[in-house]
C-alpha cells in the first residue's frame, strides 16, 4: 500500500507541475499574444542583430575616420628607399651581388614606419626603416633574416609587430609600386 501512496504523490507533483506550465504559456499568449518559446526567440534574434549591427557601425566608424596615407608620399618614400638599400641594410649582399627591394609593408596607420624586404638574388633581408623628419632621413629600427617559418629579429627592436601592415609589390609594366591588400 505505500507504494500507492508514493506513487499519488508524484502523480500530483506531475499534474500541478502541468497546470502551472499551461498556466504560464496561457498567461504569456493572453499577456504578449505569443507563445513563450517565440518570444524567447524573438529576444534571442533581437540580441544577435544588436551584436552584429555593433560591429558594423565600429567598422565602419574605424574606417570613415581612419585617415587615409597619401599614396604619393608612400611612392617617394618606396622610390627613395629603394636607391638606398645598399646602404640602409646592415648585411652586404654575397657573389658580388647587389640589394633591389622586393617589398614594402608601411604600417596601415601612416607612413612613418615601413618593412623593406630586399635581397640579391642569393640572400634574402628584411629591415623596418622609420622615416625622419626630412624625407629622405631612414633609421632601421631593426634588421631581420628568414627564418624556419618567418622572420627572425637579429637586431633591433621590432617595435611594429602585430600591427595591421599594407604591401606594395613594383609592377614593371605600370612602373610603380603598387599595393597589393
Amino acid at each position: 500500500m505505500p507504494a500507492i501512496s508514493s506513487t499519488r504523490k508524484y502523480l500530483t507533483i506531475f499534474i500541478v507541475l502541468g497546470a502551472l506550465f499551461l498556466a504560464w504559456i496561457g498567461v504569456n499568449k493572453w499577456q504578449y499574444g505569443k507563445m513563450p518559446w517565440e518570444m524567447l526567440k524573438e529576444a534571442n534574434n533581437r540580441l544577435n542583430q544588436e551584436a552584429t549591427s555593433g560591429v558594423e557601425s565600429e567598422a565602419t566608424t574605424s574606417n570613415e575616420t581612419k585617415p587615409q596615407a597619401p599614396q604619393a608620399a608612400r611612392q617617394a618614400t618606396m622610390k627613395d628607399i629603394a636607391g638606398k638599400i645598399g646602404d640602409l641594410s646592415p648585411a652586404k649582399p654575397v657573389l658580388g651581388g647587389k640589394w633591389y627591394v622586393t617589398r614594402f609593408w608601411f604600417v596601415s596607420d601612416g607612413n612613418n614606419y615601413a618593412y623593406v624586404e630586399y635581397e640579391d638574388g642569393h640572400i634574402m633581408g628584411r629591415i623596418l626603416v622609420s622615416a625622419g623628419e626630412k624625407s629622405s632621413a631612414y633609421k632601421v629600427v631593426a634588421y631581420f633574416e628568414p627564418g624556419e617559418s618567418d622572420w627572425a629579429l637579429k637586431q633591433g627592436e621590432d617595435t611594429m609587430a602585430g600591427k595591421p601592415l599594407d604591401l606594395y609589390e613594383f609592377d614593371e609594366s605600370k612602373n610603380e609600386w603598387v599595393k597589393k591588400n
